[in-house]
């Protein structure tokens, strides 16, 4: 990687471009850098790397697949918790690209949750092995001033791996997580109770939540704003705002906006738009979401981009 960068910033210097992540300049420069041949090459490596990953991975869960589906059947009748889902339920058009490759996406892959738990911890190359990744997460999420933590909302859930993280360093509070894919809600209420854990899990939009006023202490977004467009994002925030009572906490992790960043890095970002299908990263990164956030009546934290998506963005819901 630290080849790749170093390569790359020598073309651009070569090519007498500046380092403004402007888009303008960004689209010059990536003009610029994908004429030369070696990174044409990684390019397309990594994306065909990425495509016999998820093949592979496909092929092994598919291979026991009614097997697999029959299970989660019959965990939806168990508890601890619980699973709710609509399966005439509208998917809204952004939420059916194949995210990071994934065979079907996450809303139309009844193994969506097979797929990208097991995927992930393959492309984490084990930091993700027995949740100590989203253990370490959940133990960075801020909490209200006050300290007092009864009900925690973690959106875009996933497979329900940091909700089950959060769940275990909170076991007195109600946890829920909510996603717009039932096949992902369906596959985390399975995993929380082979992990023992009492969750809520329901198919949801964060842009709509069907929660009170003033419900939550804690909500917590990993990794969903990028994979959103901006336009929904614009909605997601007033509604966590919404759904927090006075003095809660919201705790967003993800990538860092443009303002830390150099056209390379943005050069970067726009590569994997298109190799690892995030086709909503650019326009999030751009968006610098932590001046909407305070823009949108959050008191903020302050932020260090330098700490990556490990630092996170927080705000908290005024007292009045």
């Amino acid at each position: 990687m630290l080849f790749r960068s170093e390569y790359s910033r020598q073309l651009i210097d070569k090519a007498g471009y500046s380092m403004s992540p402007d888009v303008d300049n960004t689209s010059k420069v990536t003009s610029v850098l994908m004429q030369d041949t070696v990174l044409k090459t990684y390019y397309r490596i990594k994306r065909s790397l990425q495509e016999s990953f998820w093949e592979c991975i496909y092929d092994s869960f598919n291979d026991r697949k009614e097997d697999l589906l029959k299970e989660l059947d019959e965990m939806e009748k168990e508890g601890p918790g619980m699973v709710d889902y609509d399966e005439n339920f509208v998917i809204p058009e952004y939420a059916t690209a194949e995210i990071h490759l994934q065979p079907g996406g996450n809303s139309h892959q009844p193994l969506a949750g097979f797929l990208y738990d097991y995927g992930s911890k393959v492309f984490m190359g084990g930091a993700a092995d027995h949740d100590r990744f989203a253990d370490m997460q959940a133990s960075m999420v801020s909490l209200p001033r006050d300290g007092k933590v009864k009900r925690i909302l973690d959106l875009g859930c996933s497979a329900g791996v940091n909700t089950i993280a959060l769940k275990k360093l909170y076991p007195d509070a109600e946890v829920w997580g909510i996603d717009v894919s039932s096949h992902m809600v369906r596959y985390a209420h399975a995993r929380a109770i082979e992990n023992g854990q009492e969750i809520n899990f329901k198919q949801m939009l964060a842009e709509e939540m069907g929660f009170a006023d003033d419900h939550f202490d804690v909500v917590v977004a990993n990794l969903l704003f990028h994979e959103v467009p901006v336009s929904v994002s614009e909605k997601i925030i007033p509604e966590i705002l919404r759904v927090l009572r006075p003095g809660g906490c919201f705790t967003m992790f993800d990538f860092p906006g443009d303002k830390s960043r150099d056209v390379y890095t943005m050069f970067f970002g726009e590569m994997d738009a298109v190799d690892n299908s995030e086709p909503f990263i650019p326009g999030f990164v751009r968006f610098n979401i932590e001046d909407y956030m305070q823009e949108s009546g959050f008191d903020m934290e302050p932020y260090d981009p330098e700490k990556f998506i490990l630092a996170g963005r927080v705000g908290h819901k005024p007292l009045n």
